[in-house]
């Protein structure tokens, strides 16, 4: 096969680096956001406790999610690293390795999560009828898991080396097919009934499904920097154990973010389904607001990662504040959207009566804490990049656990503000972990040097 000449992110312009790695990053995220915010849409049209048995059900998944973004994390930072020390071979080794702890997870909660899907439901709800409609959309969920999961692990293996378009196509893909499937198999077409609200998570599951192999043909048909074979799937334990080393931290960040958002989604819970209902919406459209944040991430990520691999600390430095700096222009402006346009976005999603003032509510509050959460993800990203994964999960830690659920807690409960209580938590959380993580990695590149954690030698 004829050489391609990649481009070089340990040289030239960092912009333009950036640039080059967050755009097609950054629609990354969208077009996977695209079919959730879709999935929304119809579900809404069923009513409010369906609305509020998917953000429960998307919770309970998001949390089991987490082991799996340690892993992928771990992954791409050793892949980016091997990449930046001109070890394509090492790095295709890596992903490999990845791609295999992450399928054993999958196929392993899989499992468990179909068998214990109703009392995970009760354990959030005691709405006897948010769990009548819930049970059969979160098994179909945990069934589809490995694809709707493993399709971000093995995207970014693409990233990390540099190809973030070629992860782009599989996941365009994979929406597209998923936008056509949800509405079909929630309604049904001409003879055929559909499935009812199960019918939507299986339709986001085919779509990743397909994702999924496109994704993969891109990683075993010689056309990108990664070319991996049979060979690098044989099961390597020392690979295996450095990833896990690696990846825990990560890993143990989400499940304490994704364990604070069950405990708040409880409290929601005590509100009613219409609240719920608010909170999906909110909650689905923060995710969405802070996509640019989310690809600048990916972007941040990989350039820390292969500078670092390349040993070119002070470029990869460089890489931070140039991204942090575009960051912060680009969040401001979508916090101003979601505040002043908050009604119009939420009568889109079909909320009627007092929802429409209860998600506006929702809308709002939380579009103020999104600049500070999205400077936070681009901090943990550059931590990650650089085999440095402890400090984004401490900070976590301290600010969900410690602060931003007794905060929740007592606004709602005690001191009566309710479900404003416990989104208002949520935004001060977010305002000040931005705050703790940016003094830390400006203290932490000072003192010890951003590459001080690379992991050589994989």
């Amino acid at each position: 096969m004829k050489s391609i000449k990649r481009y070089d992110y340990t040289k030239g312009s960092i912009g333009f680096g950036l640039f080059r790695l967050a755009v097609p990053s950054c629609l990354e995220p969208i077009a996977w956001n695209a079919d959730i915010l879709v999935e929304i849409f119809w579900v809404g049209r069923l009513g409010p406790e369906y609305l509020a048995a998917v953000s429960l059900s998307f919770m309970i998944i998001f949390f089991f999610r987490a082991v799996g973004f340690g892993i992928r994390i771990a992954g791409s930072a050793l892949v980016a690293q091997r990449i930046g020390a001109k070890e394509p071979e090492h790095a295709s080794h890596a992903a490999a390795q990845a791609i295999l702890l992450a399928g054993v997870y999958y196929v392993s909660i899989s499992i468990l999560g179909y068998v214990l899907s109703s009392y995970l439901l009760g354990l959030l709800t005691s709405d006897t009828n948010v769990i009548r409609v819930g049970v059969g959309y979160l098994q179909a969920s945990f069934l589809t898991i490995a694809f709707v999961d493993g399709i971000f692990t093995v995207s970014h293996m693409l990233k990390s080396s540099g190809e973030p378009g070629k992860s782009l196509i599989g996941l365009g893909i994979s929406t597209l097919l998923s936008i056509t499937f949800i509405p079909l198999l929630v309604f049904g077409i001409g003879p055929f009934a559909g499935f009812g609200l199960p019918g939507s998570a299986i339709g986001i599951g085919i779509g990743r499904i397909i994702g999924v192999l496109v994704v993969l043909w891109f990683l075993t048909s010689g056309r990108s920097r990664l070319r991996i074979r049979l060979v690098h799937l044989k099961p390597d334990l020392k690979s295996m154990r450095r990833i896990i080393l690696l990846g825990w931290p990560a890993a143990a960040q989400n499940l304490l973010e994704r364990g604070a958002l069950l405990i708040l989604l409880k409290i929601l819970a005590l509100f009613g389904p219409v609240v719920l209902a608010a909170w999906s919406i909110g909650n689905r459209l923060g995710t969405f607001s802070r996509l640019p944040g989310f690809g600048i991430q990916s972007a941040v990520r990989t350039m820390v990662g292969q500078n670092v691999g390349a040993n070119r600390p002070d470029r990869a430095l460089k890489s931070v504040y140039f991204a942090m700096a575009g960051l912060f222009v680009m969040m401001c402006g979508v916090t101003f959207l979601l505040y002043f346009f908050a009604r119009e976005i939420v009568l889109i999603f079909g909320m009627k009566g007092e929802g429409v003032d209860v998600g506006v509510a929702c809308v709002r509050i939380l579009s103020i804490g999104t600049l500070f959460e999205a400077v936070r993800r681009m901090l943990a990203g550059a931590f990650q990049g650089a085999a440095n994964t402890k400090p984004p999960m401490v900070v976590e830690a301290f600010v969900r656990w410690g602060f931003q659920i007794p905060l929740a807690y007592f606004a709602a409960l005690p001191l009566g503000f309710e479900a404003s209580g416990v989104w208002g938590a949520m935004t001060i959380s977010h305002f000040t972990g931005g705050i703790c993580l940016l003094v830390w990695f400006l203290v932490w590149s000072r003192r010890r040097g951003i590459g001080s954690h690379a992991e050589a030698g994989y």
